[in-house]
């Protein structure tokens, strides 16, 4: 829908900032990850993650990879004229499904930023990470959508038309049109038995299908609820703020509601909001995304993919 270039504006990204690969790295370190080897990014895009993983990883390889060329273009254009650290950096145009094609146990670590909900077959391309891995290597997956947290935000988005008409707005059709592609894309993203192969954003996610996939491969899973990469970096601040922050920054950045229907709801869902938020004021929540990190913790037992 976005050309690769105008990525960062539409969802408010500033790019080579290093926090979210350097706080990977920190995640690396304190789970006892052994980096001996090479790393692997699948789906760079802008390079949101890469740049701080090129910083501080401590491997002596970086593959970096994406199926688009121009997104390629645009990493490798973040580290011109920068510290790069000491590792050394490797292009490739690859698409997550030719995970086969490389041999088995190459890679210490194998990272994504909000990249697994694009793919197709998840239960496979997590075999095929393990595969790929070497014993105490990592797989580790960021910023993807957690089925619980998103039908909610879904769910009290369905209430909006009700809570304007209460209160004598009338919903304008674009209003429609937004809300109806946000509430349609959760109940896609969550039902499992229709063809997901045309579409962009395939799935959501339930940490513990997750970690039944990688347990069946070798993996052990740490699930970090409502955490990014870069909460492991310095200042080490928690960037989940609460379920209403994540809310009106997803249909605002993600959905492109407009200024003026956000107003409205912020307004007149006030009270269905705070009661959210005051369910979670002693601890971060509800789960919305998270990190995955699944350690191989013996040698693969899954099949083989070559």
């Amino acid at each position: 829908m976005h050309t690769e270039e105008d990525y960062n504006t539409q969802y408010g990204v500033t790019p080579a900032d290093p926090a979210e690969g350097e706080g990977l790295c920190n995640l690396l370190k304190t789970h006892e990850v052994d980096t001996s080897g090479p790393a692997l990014e699948i789906g760079c895009g802008t390079g949101y993650l890469t740049f701080g993983v090129g910083q501080h990883y401590p491997g002596p390889d970086f593959l970096i990879t994406d199926p688009s060329p121009a997104f390629l273009c645009l990493t490798q254009n973040q580290f011109d004229g920068r510290s790069t650290g000491t590792t050394r950096r490797h292009y490739a145009v690859f698409n997550a499904d030719d995970l086969s094609l490389l041999p088995a146990e190459m890679f210490s670590v194998i990272s994504l930023r909000s990249t697994l909900h694009h793919i197709l077959h998840v239960d496979d391309f997590i075999a095929g990470c393990a595969r790929a891995l070497k014993p105490g290597g990592a797989l580790l997956m960021g910023a993807e959508p957690v089925e619980s947290g998103y039908l909610l935000m879904a769910s009290v988005a369905k209430f909006i038309p009700t809570a304007l008409r209460a209160a004598g707005v009338d919903m304008k059709p674009e209003w429609t049109r937004q809300l109806n592609d946000f509430t349609d894309t959760v109940k896609f993203s969550c039902i499992r038995d229709i063809d997901k192969r045309t579409a962009e954003d395939k799935h959501m996610f339930h940490p513990h299908d997750i970690a039944e996939v990688g347990a069946a491969h070798g993996l052990q899973m740490k699930f970090l609820p409502t955490a990014t990469f870069r909460d492991y970096a310095p200042p080490f601040a928690r960037s989940f703020k609460g379920f209403t922050d994540f809310f009106f920054i997803y249909i605002q950045y993600c959905m492109r509601f407009d200024a003026e229907f956000l107003e409205l709801i912020r307004a007149h869902l006030k009270d269905q909001l705070s009661y959210i938020d005051d369910c979670y004021r002693s601890h971060p929540g509800p789960a919305m995304t998270g990190v995955f990190l699944l350690k191989k913790t013996q040698r693969n037992q899954s099949r083989d993919f070559s």
